[in-house]
């Protein structure tokens, strides 16, 4: 494992390199399975110059948690031309936080359609801006939406809105990170028998919707306050049945 890279490293010199943040829960690496999936996948996709194989970092991966003994954090695993590192950090969403639901504003960037918006990479300048943004306005988090004014994802999230117990969410063919909490979210519905669509959501349609949240795999699922000026009902009762099966 990599703990540095030298400056010829495509990582280094280009940003080129892929990575996934994988929710360590009493000391379980939670849908490692989906995160390798979808890593490997990005490299095949990218046609990325990195030799290690998916056995090899699963192993890599367990054998790190043990060793380290980890628990109840987050765990990243950095793939680039140069090698692969595993780090973790504190996972900070708070029972206070889940309480009081994010609240979102609309990204100054305005996005086009890009193969690199599909994918995990580490050319996230994007996403760190809008973060920042959001948070120098008072904000959680910002939505990025294209040139036809259509919602597409959080910097850091899927999105999710919910109208008379329906739940709709930016379709995958749109040039967004299609999370495994989702993924897993859509199984879910499925097992619920929550119906759910994926659609093109305007962002002036949003006044529509009753209620909001978004999804990453170390938060589960967010309840979202309010986005600019519109606000969102506090409770849901499809969302609270999702939430409870998220939790399980």
């Amino acid at each position: 494992m990599k703990n540095s890279v030298s400056v010829n490293s495509q990582l280094t010199k280009f940003g080129i390199g892929v990575f996934e943040t994988i929710k360590i829960k009493d000391g379980h690496p939670m849908f490692l399975s989906l995160h390798l999936d979808r890593i490997f996948k990005s490299i095949n996709d990218l046609d990325l110059d990195i030799k290690e194989s998916r056995s090899f970092i699963e192993t890599k991966i367990i054998e790190y948690i043990k060793c380290e003994k980890i628990n109840n954090k987050a765990l990243r695993l950095t793939m680039c031309d140069e090698g692969y590192n595993l780090s973790t950090r504190d996972i900070n969403y708070n029972k206070d936080v889940y309480n009081k639901g994010f609240n979102l504003c609309i990204s100054p960037i305005t996005r086009g359609d890009s193969i690199i918006y599909r994918h995990k990479t580490t050319n996230y300048f994007e996403n760190i801006y809008s973060k920042k943004f959001a948070v120098n306005n008072g904000c959680d988090d910002a939505i990025f939406t294209d040139y036809g004014g259509r919602i597409l994802e959080c910097s850091m999230s899927n999105i999710f809105f919910i109208k008379e117990d329906k739940i709709y969410t930016p379709h995958e063919r749109l040039p967004i990170l299609n999370g495994t909490m989702k993924r897993r979210i859509m199984e879910l519905c499925v097992e619920l028998k929550i119906n759910i669509e994926e659609c093109d959501i305007k962002i002036t349609d949003i006044e529509k919707f009753e209620f909001c949240f978004l999804s990453n795999s170390l938060m589960g699922a967010m309840k979202v306050s309010q986005i600019n000026k519109i606000k969102f009902e506090c409770f849901n009762n499809t969302f609270e049945r999702l939430w409870s099966k998220i939790n399980d």
